[in-house]
Parts: C-alpha cells; sequence; structure tokens
C-alpha cells in the first residue's frame, strides 16, 4: 500500500471526529473534501482495526458492503466459473456461470483464496457516493500553514458510524477521496 496520507484524530464528540492529515507524496497531492472521503476514513480507521469491538454487528456489515461498492465485490467460482455460496463454497442450485448470471458486471480481476477461485464485479460508483451522502452528514477541511498538513472534521448521520473512533487514533491512507474508474 502506497500511503498517500497519515490520518490522527483526537476521539470523538457525539457524531463528529476531529483530526490532522499529513501528506505523505510531496506538494501535487490534494486534501480531498467531499464525503466520499469522510466515508473512507471511517471506513479505514475501521479496517484497520479501531475500535471494532465498538460497532455493531450491521454497521461492521454496512462498512463491508461498502468496501464492495468502492472496490468491487468478490464472488465465489469453482475453477469452471459455476457460482459457489459465498458462505459455504459449495455450487449455488440451479447450476450457473458467474459470466451467465454477471455479465458486463465483471471487471475482469480474479484470484484464489483458502483453495478457491473468485471473480471481481465492477466498483459500484454512484451507489458509493449515494451510501456515502446517506452516512456522513458533513466533511470539512481546512489546509494548515505550510500546506502539508490539513485539519478535518467528519460528521456522521447517526453515532454508530462513528461508535469506532471513541478513542485517537493513527493510521495511514491510500484513500484519496477519488472513486475507481
Amino acid at each position: 500500500m502506497t500511503t498517500i496520507f497519515e490520518v490522527l484524530t483526537w476521539g470523538r464528540e457525539g457524531t463528529k471526529v476531529d483530526g490532522r492529515l499529513t501528506r505523505r507524496l510531496g506538494d501535487d497531492t490534494r486534501f480531498p473534501r467531499g464525503a466520499a472521503f469522510g466515508l473512507q476514513l471511517l471506513m479505514d480507521a475501521w479496517f484497520q482495526g479501531f475500535g471494532t469491538m465498538a460497532l455493531d454487528p450491521g454497521t461492521a456489515k454496512e462498512f463491508e458492503e461498502c468496501f464492495e461498492l468502492f472496490l468491487g465485490k468478490q464472488v465465489w467460482t469453482d475453477d469452471e466459473g459455476h457460482l459457489l455460496d459465498p458462505a459455504t463454497k459449495e455450487l449455488v442450485r440451479p447450476k450457473v456461470k458467474a459470466i451467465e448470471h454477471f455479465g458486463d458486471r465483471l471487471d475482469g480481476s480474479n484470484g484464489r483464496s483458502g483453495g478457491y477461485r473468485y471473480l471481481v464485479l465492477k466498483p459500484q460508483n454512484e451507489e458509493f457516493h449515494r451510501r456515502a451522502a446517506a452516512i456522513i452528514a458533513s466533511f470539512a477541511i481546512e489546509a494548515e500553514p505550510g500546506g502539508d498538513k490539513a485539519r478535518f472534521t467528519v460528521e456522521a448521520t447517526d453515532p454508530k458510524y462513528v461508535a469506532h473512533m471513541e478513542e485517537h487514533c493513527y493510521f495511514q491512507t491510500a484513500f484519496t477521496g477519488g472513486l475507481p474508474t
């Protein structure tokens, strides 16, 4: 992972989290704006293990879904390309090939994990933006003198989305606010 920003937060207050970004790739890197980046920061803090026990399972599932929207969902197949149940890795009945079921929604990426093959669906940028707007009430950022650091405030629409940010935390992120093309 290429570190684009270092993130330091001071914990949360209600539905708000304040923090500081530090650029790590030089002057050409801009500080992102908008709800998509606010959601990416909350997702990344959760993914990196901050306060994971504080999140209820439903909110954790929402963050997992947001990652799938952003990166593309993995769909499991056997070696002939038939879909497998994601939980059991058994053939879905009736048998159907991933290419027939998903068609042009497949992005061409594939791999293996745990002895099973997977294909990846294309990211769903519009749905990610919709989710970001539903989860993030506001995201404000202001560069500090010198330009390498910026203070930010992310405010969620519900305290459950920032429950994992109770304590201060430091992490590195490759998120930029942009979405895959």
